[in-house]
């Protein structure tokens, strides 16, 4: 990577890896919430639990890097112009629609089948077809719960055009301040309302916006302003310096790695900031960004992502995600009444880990098929 400017890159063998690192810690929290005592009884200790409950982060990353690769073609002097809305709709649908709305028709049919589906069943299935589900909390965690994502996907993809109207419009740095500030200064806004009027309509809409935009809007921006710095030599405030990629890559991996620990080892010996929540999820929205970027400026990591196997993996982490969550819950069921907490969590790992990546092949392959018939 020290070799190229970074406008050039074509390959980027870190987003495989954070794709990769993400997808596996939000299936390891989820196992965790299945067997949550394989956390304290376990060889290692409590801090076992503690680091299993952290991997709710990957959909922090997620984010961020959804941000950033949304931002990529668009960006730098030899970016593209932005197609029409409708165009960019429907090539950002077409890309996620088939494989969400397999796991969606397949889960609800298991639910059916395992007599889990309940009287509103069809009124749930349709409005996350139309991933409106987020914005109803009757429905929110209804079929599949790690789905909640697809309806913050979505809302992002709504937005994208005009977001990138305001990054080039007022430069990375400005916008990203603008929407980092509007987002998060409107969620403490909503959060002291909500305390002094609880279950007025401040808390329903605090409660909603953690899992909607505005709130997680912050975690893209910071992926587009990566992305538009990156893409922008002239605009980065490192590599402007008149560094040599290398040399400038190298210091911005030394501040991200110094900062990653310096907010990991706060948290460790003073403590996770709380109780408010928004303060909580910036310190954590931090780490994830620090730990992204000492990532991104690792060439071990980009050599890493390019390594078949870790790039086959991240490929499949879409559809990963869609799949597993439902594999665990019922594998669950059955295992830990027949086992014990650590080595019921070790065989799921092995077990469900496996199956959830031959579904998310088997998934891949048949939304391919589907992409050849519509051509």
């Amino acid at each position: 990577m020290s070799s190229e400017a970074p406008a050039k890159r074509k390959t980027l063998g870190q987003i495989e890896v954070m794709r990769a690192l993400a997808v596996t810690g939000i299936f390891l929290y989820h196992l965790w919430s299945d067997v949550p005592k394989a956390g304290t009884e376990n060889p290692f200790g409590s801090w076992f639990g503690v680091l299993l409950s952290q991997g709710w982060m990957g959909v922090i990353l997620f984010n961020i890097v959804t941000g950033f690769v949304l931002t990529l073609p668009f960006a730098g002097p030899a970016g593209r112009p932005m197609p029409s809305y409708f165009q960019f709709m429907r090539h950002r649908l077409l890309r996620i629609c088939p494989n969400y709305y397999i796991g969606l028709v397949f889960w609800t049919l298991v639910a059916i089948i395992a007599g889990k589906g309940g009287a509103a069943l069809l009124s749930s299935f349709v409005q996350h077809a139309l991933f409106v589900h987020t914005l109803n909390p009757a429905v929110f965690f209804d079929i599949v719960p790690a789905y909640w994502w697809m309806g913050l996907l979505a809302q992002f993809y709504l937005a994208y055009p005009l977001l990138w109207r305001l990054f080039t419009k007022f430069g990375p740095k400005k916008a990203a301040l603008l929407l980092c500030g509007g987002c998060w200064g409107l969620w403490a806004l909503l959060e002291v309302l909500a305390k002094l009027m609880p279950g007025s309509t401040f808390a329903m809409c605090n409660y909603l916006f953690y899992f909607n935009l505005p709130y997680r809007l912050g975690e893209f921006a910071l992926g587009m302003y990566l992305c538009a710095l990156w893409r922008d030599p002239v605009a980065n405030p490192v590599l402007s310096q008149g560094l040599s990629v290398g040399v400038a890559f190298k210091r911005m991996r030394r501040l991200a790695v110094a900062g990653f620990a310096l907010l990991v080892g706060w948290g460790w010996l003073v403590g996770i900031p709380g109780p408010v929540l928004l303060v909580t999820h910036l310190y954590w929205l931090a780490v994830v960004f620090c730990g992204g970027a000492a990532i991104f400026f690792m060439d071990s990591m980009d050599s890493l992502g390019v390594w078949k196997p870790v790039s086959a993996y991240a490929g499949l982490s879409y559809s990963i995600y869609l799949m597993h969550q439902p594999i665990l819950a019922y594998a669950s069921e059955w295992v830990r009444p027949q086992m014990e907490p650590f080595p019921a969590f070790i065989f799921l790992t092995g077990v469900c880990g496996l199956a959830s990546v031959l579904v998310a092949m088997i998934t891949d392959k048949a939304v391919a098929r589907i992409n050849e018939v519509i051509g």
